[in-house]
């Protein structure tokens, strides 16, 4: 079997997504290797590509091979899921942003539960490609056009995330903001290749057919949205500073804490006697003499106040 067009978008998609794959790891160790940082997502999407593109690869070979067929189905399902985390994870970093600026971001709770929609699409996505082996058909089934609508709803989750936050730009510290640019950038592409995929699994466009329909449109449409994808957004990854993580529990009392004593001293402004806050004495160490001289001490200087 001769390479043709299709196996060349597979060996552009191991040519562009190896050295990727490198960043991807770099990048998550460096930021932190961890879930809400996005790079991670980053790595398994380069993985399944590389993945996927080889065994497309291996069926010139073995063109009779179904399960070559089906793994290179699977890992291409697997591409939307991981984009739509990565940019959770890229909003979540700029939502720690602003908790370490303003102490008032959106709850950690919203982007897990947007994350979890691309979950269940992804789950049911390589339900439905393993389920059916009728390579003709394209592996359409009824759990890949549900997964399909999870998707969506997730890229609906996201686009709400990403306006939200943009809401309160003033209140990200500097140099995160090319985050939101990054996501920003994104989400068009990434419905497109939604556009893609649902154009074929509910219209049965043949031309969409991932294994015998348009090369080109799939190209256009599938293929370098994703590559511009994951270069915009580790480009721009590449330029930001390493960031603690924020501290949602102990940060939000404090600040609760500093509201609280901020509407009892309005209360002197408006005409009403101001109320005597007295301050949170630290835990005394020592034993009962030690403590009892201490009390003594700040009962002094309380009334000297």
């Amino acid at each position: 079997m001769a390479i043709d067009y299709r196996h060349g978008i597979s060996i552009l998609e191991i040519v562009v997504y190896s050295p990727t794959l490198f960043i991807s790891v770099w990048m998550a160790f460096h930021h932190g290797f961890k879930k809400s940082s996005g790079w991670v997502f980053f790595i398994l999407f380069c993985l399944a590509r590389i993945v996927g593109a080889a065994c497309y690869l291996a069926t010139i070979q073995y063109p009779s091979n179904v399960n070559l067929y089906i793994t290179w189905a699977v890992c291409t399902s697997l591409g939307l899921s991981p984009l739509l985390l990565a940019c959770i994870g890229l909003l979540s970093r700029a939502n720690d942003s602003i908790m370490r600026k303003t102490v008032k971001p959106l709850p950690p709770k919203v982007f897990q539960l947007v994350g979890l929609f691309a979950l269940v699409g992804v789950i049911l996505s390589i339900v439905g490609a393993t389920k059916n082996s009728n390579i003709s058909d394209g592996l359409v089934t009824t759990e890949t056009k549900v997964g399909l609508i999870f998707y969506l709803i997730a890229w609906i989750g996201v686009s709400g995330l990403f306006f939200m936050i943009l809401k309160r730009t003033q209140s990200i510290e500097d140099g995160e903001h090319r985050l939101l640019l990054a996501v920003g950038i994104s989400l068009p592409l990434i419905f497109v290749r939604l556009i893609y995929s649902f154009i074929y699994t509910f219209g049965q466009e043949t031309e969409f057919n991932m294994l015998s329909g348009n090369v080109t449109i799939q190209l256009v449409m599938s293929i370098l949205e994703e590559i511009l994808v994951v270069l915009v957004c580790l480009g721009i990854g590449l330029t930001l500073q390493v960031r603690p993580a924020a501290e949602y529990t102990q940060q939000s009392s404090v600040s609760s804490q500093e509201e609280n004593s901020l509407e009892l001293g309005s209360g002197h402004l408006q005409g009403q006697p101001r109320k005597k806050i007295r301050a949170q004495r630290p835990k005394r160490r020592g034993g009962p003499v030690m403590r009892l001289i201490m009390f003594i001490v700040d009962g002094v200087k309380d009334r000297r106040q």
